[in-house]
């Protein structure tokens, strides 16, 4: 798959793409049609006598030496107003064909899997809208562009769990791992020494994730986590996970060094609370134990 088409925002042809349903190059003759049939910002401003050839020309003129795009520089000239582009962009974008008309007309889709996938693609949409905006909020994933963070929302569950709450059980099997958008929660082991007793590692908060182990290799889970507060959380799917890091190397990055930071200060802090604070629960033989099963 062309990494740039993965990675462009929500578009319905790109998710089309994304499910093989029609291919890249079926994607740009689609493209060039909509292009072809969609008048131009200048062609839709003249129509509307907004702007007149002398006006255009000038635009053009100072537009040549900056950065700026048309639109941005008839505004800084003053010949249009921000409302008055924004009317003009939605003028075009209702006479713009859309992209699953053409996909059915040029026999690329027929118009009952155009109908259901359209459909589907929308659910999916507003699914990231909500779960999209709590990861641009979230450390870990806010140097991800908008289609990564799409993806993304594609494979996050949204939880809230109350007080309380047992989110993840020692020696469970571990496919998943949890990333904290409010609330706190407590990292315990159970007690080798005390049953029925439960030993405090650390806490978890805002930002903070937890269960990656999960990620590198499948195993058992080393520590029970219980919700403190109220809390909300993004669950991801192992092998879904390891998916969106294969196929977006760009994205990967960040997010992994982003973990390896977080698993070292959580190991410094697990250290220091075994060695110092918890001495009355468990004897000196049994820390490197639990540190090891913690990392």
């Amino acid at each position: 798959m062309n990494k740039r088409m993965s990675e462009s925002k929500l578009y319905f042809g790109s998710y089309l793409i994304r499910k093989r349903l029609i291919s890249e190059e079926d994607m740009l003759d689609a493209l060039r049609y909509q292009s072809e049939q969609t008048p131009s910002f200048i062609d839709t401003a003249i129509k509307r006598r907004h702007l007149d050839m002398k006006q255009v020309y000038e635009i053009l003129t100072h537009q040549g030496h900056t950065d700026l795009s048309f639109e941005e520089m008839a505004i800084q000239r003053q010949y249009l107003t921000p409302q008055q582009v924004n009317e003009l962009n939605e003028e075009r974008e209702r006479v713009r064909p859309p992209i699953g008309e053409i996909l059915v007309h040029s026999n690329k889709l027929s118009r009952d899997v155009m109908l259901r996938e359209l459909d589907n693609f929308n659910k999916i949409k507003g699914k990231f809208q909500e779960v999209g905006e709590i990861l641009r909020n979230v450390t870990m994933f806010q140097k991800l562009n908008e289609g990564a963070l799409y993806i993304l929302a594609e494979i996050a569950d949204k939880i809230i769990c109350l007080k309380g709450d047992r989110i993840i059980s020692e020696d469970q099997d571990a496919d998943c791992f949890y990333c904290v958008v409010s609330g706190t929660l407590k990292v315990t082991k159970d007690n080798p020494i005390y049953q029925g007793k439960e030993i405090f590692i650390y806490q978890i908060a805002k930002n903070d994730i937890f269960g990656v182990s999960a990620i590198f290799e499948e195993e058992k889970r080393a520590a029970n986590v219980t919700a403190e507060t109220e809390v909300v959380l993004l669950r991801f799917d192992r092998d879904l996970f390891l998916d969106f890091l294969e196929n977006h190397n760009k994205a990967a990055y960040p997010i992994l060094l982003y973990i390896i930071r977080r698993l070292i200060h959580k190991l410094n802090e697990t250290r220091s609370e075994l060695v110092f604070e918890r001495k009355h629960l468990i004897n000196r033989e049994n820390i490197d134990s639990l540190m090891d099963d913690v990392v």
